[in-house]
C-alpha cells in the first residue's frame, strides 16, 4: 500500500486513488460493470475513473456504491471556525479569503526531498 506524499505529482496522487478504489470494489467482489451499473454510468466511465482520469460527482457516486461515502468525512473534514474568531466575526460567516496569510508559502520548509 502507498501513502499519498506532498512530493507526489497531481497524476501521481490520482493514479494511487484510482488503484485504492479499484482494491475497494475487488474487496467487495464487485466487477467494473455492477458498479458501473449501480452508480448509473456506462463501464468506460467508471473505468476512466479507476485510470485516475474521473470527475469528482463519478467519485461520489462510487464511494456511494461502495458504501465508503463516510470516508469522504474523513478526506476533508468540516472544521469549525475557533470560538475566538466566532466572536470576531459577530456571526458573520466567512466567504474570502486574504493574501499575505498564505499557508502554502508557509510550509515550504516542509518538503520531502
Amino acid at each position: 500500500m502507498s501513502e499519498i506524499k506532498r512530493s507526489m505529482s497531481d497524476l501521481a496522487i490520482l493514479d494511487e486513488l484510482g488503484r485504492r478504489l479499484k482494491q475497494a470494489r475487488l474487496e467487495q467482489n464487485i466487477t467494473q460493470q455492477q458498479i458501473a451499473e449501480g452508480m448509473g454510468v456506462s463501464r468506460a466511465t467508471y473505468i476512466r475513473l479507476e485510470d485516475g482520469n474521473g470527475k469528482l460527482e463519478v467519485l461520489v457516486a462510487a464511494l456511494r456504491v461502495l458504501g465508503k461515502l463516510p470516508a469522504l468525512d474523513a478526506f476533508l473534514p468540516d472544521e469549525p471556525y475557533s470560538p475566538i474568531e466566532a466572536l470576531k466575526s459577530a456571526g458573520h460567516i466567512r466567504q474570502r479569503a486574504r493574501p499575505g496569510n498564505d499557508p502554502v508559502e508557509q510550509d515550504k520548509g516542509d518538503l520531502d526531498w
